[in-house]
């Protein structure tokens, strides 16, 4: 059976106003696929109810819809079939308008009528997953198939449980169970294409949204997410015109659609389209904090670009090839050489690049621009004294350059001279307040030293100076990471590589920000990339390390952490998460030194407090490690940190306190893959933790958690 979108009827509310980012696109696109689910399952026909009232309640939200369901339920001379019927189509509509707790009361009234209904099982299934009760959402959507094998629905339902809880291999299963009943099946199309995209197979995902696309060309989902493949694949064109697609379908009345086409318009810098749209996605949902921070962006960058300029002989001229993230622009230069550079760097022949203006400074040492550019493929090669020493050079020719100044700071940064490098980048900002070049540079001290709201200030000034430059939306993107807002900065690093796909600090810092997420299909496919074309990458090899390490590769993941410490202006990073494998290990010797190492950089770093709660939970000194989760839930609440306290309290016989941190794990919404990691393990503990502490008043198991 082909349903269009309009039969889907896009949620009026969405768990957009409670969800960002990944987990709202994930449950939203839940609730669709369960109403094309519902459709066809209701469809069938669950009971013999009148016509006219029947046809006024249906699981499609209009304005007699309760009212048409209310009269059938309070008809007592109806049939038992009408009345679940009644019940579950009332549900739906309740759930559509986010009235969850009246919608789940009619779920479970159609289910003490008919235990073994499927569409109340499922009706009451999707509640639950809106809920955050997954487990029990899991035994609902199970218990439909086990009940009627041939019930599409119910594979529907269960697989996009398994998407969200990001059992990629599980989930495909259920949809290839669902395309083996109705072999063109949109929905199943669509969620495969979701499984094989998380895993990072952009083309076998391209394909299956292809296939919805054309069992069901009213489509609205299966665009939105071939509109997500394109931005993948850096197609942005091909991407804005399937997002519009996707909002046209749905009457705009979709938020996701709209900030996805505003963050595609954002990067090419169409600004005023851009802010329409995050306007139009707050009209929907006004409290949405994405959208807000979207539109305020859009607009400063409007606003910016508008009303500065930088002189041109100030400013560096752009290049083809692709920027180091270590410098936002290239250096003004004549014409001549750079041709002949050009290519080279394009390609990431930095050492090739270092040859050929060797052999053109030898023929003119007082060129400032080519020594300009050798000092920046020296620092692409990690050869920060000898860029330094070019710098200097340049100076002596042209004091009081700003870029010179500029890329001196960015030699002494490398150089872990934070300090001297603030001077000479203060410097070029007291020359041209004005310039990005240096705005970039002190945002990336102020990261380094860890003055986020600093940093991002900067940052922001450097991308409205210069909206076209990638590195600053990078950088940017690299302390959103720092402050523990992975998601947000996903849309910094799609922004780089949209200004250039082939800009490898950007991919291998997406990838970054991905396995922070837990989506380690999707990441490691841009790591490969990026290693293959760079082997001594950092940002990648951060990544490998921490991809190896959450694999269980603990070895291999020492190894890739190993090319990298030492060899970084701050590797406290680095070190931090070797700690956290020498613990899974039992090295406590050596996790002990680097978390040490790291201490006195970063005393009251909150990952720090929480890396040295972990070692003190494995040494047994369960005081210190309480001490140290409750300073880092202080600086940042996160579910490994309620987990980390909770098992010393437990050590300690404190089940009261242990469980109530348990409880607020529970809570949360997994923000890190070591918060994904710690959920996991928390339910081993609930069973337990339950028949040592006895609930009063609790329904269902009785467990406090």
């Amino acid at each position: 059976m082909k349903t269009s979108t309009t039969d889907l009827g896009i949620p009026t509310i969405s768990p957009f106003r409670r969800h960002s980012g990944a987990t709202a696109v994930a449950l939203a696109c839940a609730a669709i696929v369960l109403s094309i689910v519902l459709g066809i399952v209701l469809g069938a026909g669950a009971g013999t109810a009148r016509a006219g009232e029947s046809d006024d309640c249906s699981p499609r939200p209009t304005a007699k819809t309760i009212a048409a369901c209310t009269t059938i339920i309070d008809d007592q001379t109806r049939p038992d079939g009408d009345h679940v019927q009644a019940y579950v189509n009332r549900a739906r509509v309740y759930t559509n308008q986010a009235q969850l707790e009246l919608g789940l009361a009619d779920a479970e009234a159609a289910l003490r009528l008919d235990g073994r209904s499927v569409p109340a099982l499922l009706a009451r299934g999707q509640i639950l997953l809106r809920k955050n009760s997954l487990d029990a959402a899991r035994a609902d959507f199970d218990r439909a198939v086990d009940i009627d094998p041939k019930a599409i629905g119910g594979y529907l339902s269960r697989g996009n449980l398994r998407l969200q809880t990001r059992s990629f291999p599980e989930a495909l299963s259920d949809f290839d169970a669902a395309l083996r009943l109705a072999q063109d099946s949109p929905p199943a199309h669509v969620g495969r294409g979701r499984a094989l995209l998380e895993t990072g197979d952009l083309d076998g995902a391209m394909n299956e949204m292809n296939l919805a696309i054309a069992a069901a060309p009213i489509n609205g989902i299966a665009y939105f997410w071939r509109g997500q493949i394109y931005r993948r694949k850096g197609d942005t064109q091909h991407g804005i015109e399937d997002f519009s697609r996707a909002i046209a379908q749905s009457g705009g009345r979709e938020i996701n659609p709209l900030l996805a086409r505003g963050r595609l318009l954002l990067a090419k810098g169409d600004y005023p389209k851009a802010a329409a749209d995050f306007k139009a996605a707050l009209a929907i949902a006004p409290d949405n904090p994405e959208a807000k921070e979207l539109v305020k962006s859009a607009e400063a960058m409007q606003a910016e670009v508008g009303n500065s300029a930088t002189p041109s002989q100030d400013r560096p001229a752009e290049a083809n090839a692709p920027r180091p993230s270590v410098a936002t622009n290239a250096p003004a230069t004549p014409q001549g050489w750079l041709e002949s550079v050009k290519p080279l760097a394009a390609q990431g022949k930095w050492q090739e690049v270092v040859q050929s203006l060797d052999r053109t400074l030898a023929q003119k040492p007082d060129d400032a621009a080519a020594l300009q550019y050798r000092a920046l493929a020296l620092l692409r090669l990690n050869r920060a004294a000898e860029a330094r020493s070019d710098l200097d050079r340049a100076l002596r020719i042209k004091p009081d350059d700003v870029v010179s100044l500029s890329l001196r700071g960015l030699a002494l940064i490398a150089a872990r001279q934070l300090e001297l490098a603030r001077t000479d980048i203060q410097h070029a900002l007291d020359l041209q307040p004005n310039h990005p070049l240096p705005r970039a540079y002190r945002g990336m001290i102020n990261r380094l030293q860890r003055n986020f709201p600093a940093a991002i200030a900067d940052l922001d000034r450097a991308i409205a100076l210069n909206p076209k430059d990638g590195a600053s939306f990078t950088q940017r993107g690299l302390t959103r990471i720092a402050m523990n807002e992975a998601d947000k900065s996903v849309v910094d690093f799609d922004q780089a590589l949209a200004l250039n796909p082939r800009d490898d600090d950007a991919r291998a810092a997406r990838a970054l920000a991905l396995l922070l997420r837990g989506n380690a299909g999707e990441s490691l496919s841009d790591l490969n990339i990026v290693l293959e074309h760079d082997p001594n990458n950092q940002i990648a090899l951060l990544g490998r390390g921490l991809a190896l390490m959450t694999t269980g590769q603990l070895d291999r993941a020492i190894v890739a952490l190993n090319q990298i410490i030492g060899k970084t202006a701050d590797d406290s990073a680095a070190r931090l998460l070797r700690a956290r494998t020498y613990l899974a290990q039992h090295d406590l010797a050596h996790a002990t030194a680097d978390i040490d190492q790291v201490g006195v950089v970063r005393p009251d770093d909150a990952e720090y407090l929480t890396v040295r709660g972990l070692l003190h939970n494995a040494t047994k000194d369960y005081q210190q490690a309480i001490a140290d989760f409750g300073q880092a839930l202080a600086k940042h609440e996160t579910i490994e940190n309620y987990i980390g306290r909770g098992q010393a309290y437990e050590a300690r016989n404190d089940t009261a306190r242990a469980t109530a941190d348990f409880r607020h794990a529970m809570a949360l919404t997994p923000r890190s893959v070591f918060d994904l990691v710690a959920q996991a393990s928390l339910k081993q503990k609930v069973d337990h933790l339950s028949k040592q502490l006895p609930c009063s008043g609790s329904r269902g198991s009785g467990t406090c958690l």
